[in-house]
Order: C-alpha cells, then sequence, then structure tokens
C-alpha cells in the first residue's frame, strides 16, 4: 500500500483512540458516583446528540433516508449496542479478569473478518503488529484477580462481544462502498445505539441498577464528547483505510486510557510491571502497522 493512500486513515485512527482513551478516563471518574448502566446511557445520549448535532450542520439531514445507510444502523446496532450488553453480562457471570482478556481479541477476530469478508490480504509484517496490539490487550486487562465460581459456557458471552465489535469495524468499512459521508454514518450508527441502550435501561429501570448523583453529570458530558470525537475519526479512518490497518489501530484506545490514568487517576489506578509489559506490546503493535503500511 501506498503512504499517500494510507496515511491519512492510519493517523485518524490513532486520534479515534486518543478520543476513546479520553472518555474511558472520564467515565472511570464518573463510575465512583453513578452505575455502570446509568454512566452508559448518559454518555452514549450525549454522544448520540453531539454526532446528530454535527451531521444536521455539515449535510442534509434527507440524505440519512437512504438504503445505503442501513449498513451503519445495523453496525451501531451491533455495537457498541448488544455487543456492550454481551459484555456486561460477561463480567457479571465470569468477573472482568476472565471476561476483558477474551473482549480484547476484538481486532484479530476483526482481521480475520476482513480477510473472510472483504477479501483484504493483509502482509506478514501487519498480522505481526495486530498479534502484538492484540496479545498487550489481553495482557493489559487480563491482570485482575479472578474469583468465585464460573461456568466455562458463561466465556460465550465476551466472545460474543469480541465478535459483535469486529464485525462493526467490517461492516463500516463494508457501508462505504455504499455510502460516502461518515458524519451521516456516524449519526446513524450513534442513534441505532442509542435505541438500544435506552431499551435495555427501560427494561432495568426497576433493577435497583441505574444509580447516579449529580456529580457525575460534568464527567459523563466530558465523555460523551471525546465518545463523539473518538466516534467521528474512527468512521473517518474506516472509510479510507482497510479493517486490517484501522482497526488494531482504534483498539489502542486502551494504551492511551493507561498513560491518561497513570497521570490523571493515581488514586483509582495502579501502574504494575505487567501493565508496562503490555504497553510495550502495544507500543511496538503500532510502530509495526505504521512501517508496514509505509513499506
Amino acid at each position: 500500500m501506498r503512504m499517500s493512500t494510507m496515511t491519512s486513515p492510519v493517523v485518524l485512527a490513532l486520534l479515534a483512540a486518543v478520543g476513546f482513551g479520553c472518555a474511558g478516563i472520564f467515565i472511570r471518574r464518573a463510575l465512583s458516583y453513578a452505575s455502570p448502566l446509568a454512566a452508559a446511557i448518559i454518555s452514549v445520549a450525549v454522544t448520540t446528540v453531539l454526532v446528530c448535532l454535527l451531521a444536521a450542520a455539515t449535510a442534509p439531514v434527507s440524505q440519512m433516508f437512504t438504503w445505503r445507510i442501513m449498513a451503519f444502523v445495523a453496525a451501531g446496532f451491533l455495537a457498541p449496542g448488544l455487543a456492550r450488553l454481551a459484555m456486561f453480562t460477561g463480567i457479571h457471570r465470569i468477573g472482568v479478569a476472565r471476561a476483558m482478556p477474551v473482549v480484547s481479541t476484538t481486532p484479530g477476530l476483526a482481521v480475520l473478518v476482513a480477510i473472510a469478508a472483504l477479501g483484504e490480504r493483509p502482509s506478514a509484517w501487519l498480522l505481526v503488529g495486530v498479534i502484538c496490539i492484540v496479545g498487550g490487550g489481553v495482557l493489559l486487562t487480563g491482570g485482575g484477580k479472578a474469583e468465585g465460581a464460573w461456568r466455562s459456557r458463561d466465556l460465550a458471552f465476551p466472545l460474543l462481544a469480541a465478535l459483535g465489535f469486529a464485525l462493526r469495524d467490517n461492516i463500516f468499512r463494508l457501508g462505504f462502498r455504499h455510502y460516502d459521508d461518515p458524519t451521516l454514518a456516524a449519526a446513524a450508527a450513534a442513534l441505532a445505539s442509542l435505541a438500544v441502550m435506552g431499551a435495555v435501561t427501560f427494561l432495568q429501570r426497576r433493577s435497583g441498577h441505574i444509580r447516579i448523583e449529580r456529580a457525575a453529570f460534568p464527567f459523563l458530558a466530558a465523555s460523551g464528547l471525546a465518545e463523539a470525537c473518538g466516534y467521528l475519526t474512527a468512521l473517518r479512518a474506516f472509510q479510507g483505510g482497510d479493517v486490517s490497518v484501522v482497526s488494531p489501530l482504534v483498539s489502542t484506545y486502551g494504551l492511551v486510557a493507561l498513560v491518561l490514568a497513570a497521570l490523571f487517576l493515581r488514586d483509582l489506578e495502579r501502574v504494575s510491571l505487567r501493565v508496562v509489559l503490555a504497553a510495550a506490546l502495544i507500543v511496538s503493535g503500532v510502530f509495526v502497522v505504521m512501517r508496514s503500511v509505509s513499506l
């Protein structure tokens, strides 16, 4: 691939990772004052409003009323909608220490789907970079202590979450073969995600899982803004770049969150040797991916 055709998607993918990483830090702060479900629905709502306002200001909304945009609606419905629900269920049933390393395999699954469904042919060096990023992600999220009894069949939930996120990335790329406005595409996907999260919140309204204090709102608003920026830049990256390049780079948001946590969440997060090794793997993977793109 030529540098001139891939530099922009690479930069956009890394910017998306920064946006999602910042969103994660704000969510982490908000969770001191809100339950995960309440934080998720409000953050997604803020993201959706901001993306839709930008879409309305930059393009004719009538262009959303076409079958060509349905791929993005399906992608938003799938993830973060259903995939996030599967992830939360997996965490509840088997714990964070077991569930999150499985979810962290998302970019690897995304590349496999892209090879099988989209006909992408990543180079050997690109695959090495993807393996480093996936390995670093698994190491980064797998440092907690696994507690309690669990059933092996419940591993299906985090695996379904990883597959959902992977399919979402491929559907984005496929959708841009028929539709060319990433901002309107982002608005359609965000609205679909909000619909799913809203339905889940409605069904859980009496479960006691929805709790929020006023102090959480500034952090959730900031999270929604950061996620909107990440969403918009990620869609533009998928418009111009292969899934096998964009998806692994976007997935490095965990490393961004780690660096920011070390700087701003010292009272909530601790950086261990395991985390440092994970960071080294991810950074190495990013450089290998970028190098393979420039060859």
